[in-house]
């Protein structure tokens, strides 16, 4: 009778790790679909009513629904694994300055003044004498 039980506690953890396997699986496989699909030029544009695909789930979904991926995970969860994904875009974003924005200060902000002359017209300007 040990022996059966053994094989029987066995099998389940067996199932247990295969099951735990492929659930990780999926999510590995939705997250690479999320960042397959949802870019920075996707997540830059905006539906008729002012949606992005980082700020509305129906949005996103309509973009991966039509994967393969987006089936293969349990429902409950991708919502979930969207807003969270979703969440570190924007985050990223805040942190990474736009180049355009960069080259558009830069020009702007250059002036003689800032080229290595001081305005006082000496380079020391707090001497102690």
């Amino acid at each position: 009778m040990d022996l059966y039980c053994d094989h029987d506690s066995l099998f389940d953890t067996f199932i247990c790790l295969f099951s735990f396997m492929l659930s990780q699986r999926c999510t590995n496989d939705f997250k690479a679909l999320l960042a397959e699909v949802i870019t920075a030029e996707t997540a830059a544009q905006k539906t008729e009513d002012g949606k992005t695909v980082l700020d509305s789930w129906s949005t996103a979904k309509r973009l991966i629904k039509p994967d393969p991926r987006y089936n293969k995970m349990p429902r409950k969860e991708r919502e979930t694994l969207w807003r969270r994904y979703a969440e570190e875009m924007l985050r990223k974003q805040k942190f990474e300055p736009d180049p355009k924005e960069d080259k558009h200060t830069d020009s702007k902000n250059r002036s003689a003044n800032d080229s290595g002359r001081y305005h006082s017209g000496s380079r020391r300007t707090n001497d102690r004498r």
